[in-house]
């Protein structure tokens, strides 16, 4: 189980890079921060889904688009607690263009830990008899 941890950790902080990027060049656009958010999570979402699916899980099962709305589901889930604390932490603190970052680096962060569980725990679950121990 610890591997699985830190290739979805892995896997996390790709798909951060990828949510911060889209983010960041978003709202240096002019973009409103809610609407630049909603747009990286998509992109990202997708790019883990193939990742943890393919590597993290090593899961073959063909299931794929019933198996993908599960994870939307989550992910929406988990990107609803990065949003709350987003915009508490810019009610808070600024919507300077530092503190919108920061605010999206601590949504993604608090948001990871309800993600894994729910992707080991349910998208991507193994009966005990089946499931490698790396």
């Amino acid at each position: 189980m610890l591997s699985k941890i830190i290739k979805f950790g892995s896997v996390g902080a790709m798909g951060s890079v990828t949510n911060l990027s889209i983010f960041t060049t978003l709202t240096f656009l002019d973009i409103n921060y809610n609407i630049a958010s909603i747009l990286a999570f998509l992109v990202a979402v997708t790019q883990n889904y193939t990742l943890n699916k393919k590597w993290t899980f090593k899961d073959h099962d063909s299931k794929t688009r019933k198996k993908f709305i599960k994870y939307f589901i989550l992910n929406f889930a988990s990107f609803l607690i990065n949003l709350l604390v987003l915009n508490i932490v810019i009610l808070n603190l600024g919507d300077d263009s530092i503190t919108k970052i920061i605010a999206q680096t601590l949504g993604i962060v608090v948001a990871m830990g309800f993600n894994f569980l729910g992707s080991y725990l349910v998208i991507f679950a193994k009966s005990k008899d089946n499931e490698e121990d790396e």
